[in-house]
């Protein structure tokens, strides 16, 4: 889906599988989009294009949608908490959104390169585990 590339609002990943058996195709992807708004307009794009290649090839078409949850959103007081902490540790900080879901912890953190140091500082750290 090339219209999609250059999209910084969503994230797309598509997988498509041929079976010569039974000469069927399938395609599973997934969808990720940071409001509803634009989840809602790229899952309705994606499927009027399949639509579309599916009635010109004049294949059947078997699709499904599901919504997995909503982004989530880390509390302030944790952010305030992780900034300082990293700044007064000489890391810069700055903050941004993550298309990788991070269930059951409080922040997910990027190292930006610094990952060998970074670590360090949060295994040392009382206040804060490492999960991954």
């Amino acid at each position: 889906m090339p219209e999609l590339r250059h999209d910084e609002r969503v994230r797309c990943a598509f997988v498509e599988e041929t079976d010569k058996i039974t000469f069927s195709r399938k395609i599973t992807g997934k969808v990720r989009a940071f409001t509803e708004p634009d989840l809602s307009r790229t899952v309705e794009w994606v499927l009027r294009s399949i639509s579309t290649a599916a009635a010109l090839s004049e294949a059947v078409l078997e699709a499904r949608a599901i919504w997995i949850g909503s982004p989530v959103v880390t509390p302030a007081t944790v952010l305030e908490a992780l900034a300082m902490d990293l700044r007064s540790a000489g890391f810069p900080v700055s903050f941004g959104r993550s298309w990788s879901p991070v269930p059951n912890v409080e922040a997910a953190v990027g190292t930006g390169g610094a990952e060998p140091d970074f670590v360090e500082f949060l295994r040392g750290h009382p206040s804060w585990e490492i999960f991954a």
